[in-house]
């Protein structure tokens, strides 16, 4: 996608071929309902990894397909795209740090098909590795 109402229209496309409203899947997801009408109608910027991935879902696509749709990752998996404020015409006007790490994007890949709870255990892991490396300094 190359900016932020093209991203919108693929949203509320993805969202009216699986028969939610708005508001139906901004609760799915958790997330408000004016939040994501404003993204669907390009009125906010493409929102960032972590709310694509409660969207994903339930709008039956994997995480990988919407950041390809909303441009963090290229359709070739291991390309990550950096965007740079002030970039092209094709890149976002703001700054995205994308996974640049070909083991970091090897672990994405490893952890796409875990369950709901599956990632959810993974990520309380991951929080407790940081905290006690924090509390270790």
């Amino acid at each position: 996608m190359k900016n932020s109402l093209s991203f919108g229209k693929y949203l509320k496309q993805l969202r009216l071929k699986k028969g939610l409203t708005l508001k139906e899947l901004a609760g799915l997801a958790g997330l408000s309902p004016s939040y994501l009408s404003r993204i669907e109608r390009g009125k906010r910027n493409i929102p960032n990894a972590r709310f694509l991935n409660r969207l994903a879902p339930h709008l039956d696509i994997s995480p990988q397909e919407i950041m390809i749709a909303a441009g963090y990752l290229n359709k070739k998996a291991d390309e990550p795209v950096l965007y740079e404020k002030g970039g092209n015409e094709n890149s976002p006007p703001f700054r995205r740090e994308i996974v640049k790490d070909p083991a970091l994007h090897a672990a994405f890949e490893e952890i796409e098909p875990l369950s709901k709870d599956e990632k959810e255990g993974l990520l309380l892991f991951l929080k407790a590795i940081k905290l006690r490396r924090n509390k270790e300094k």
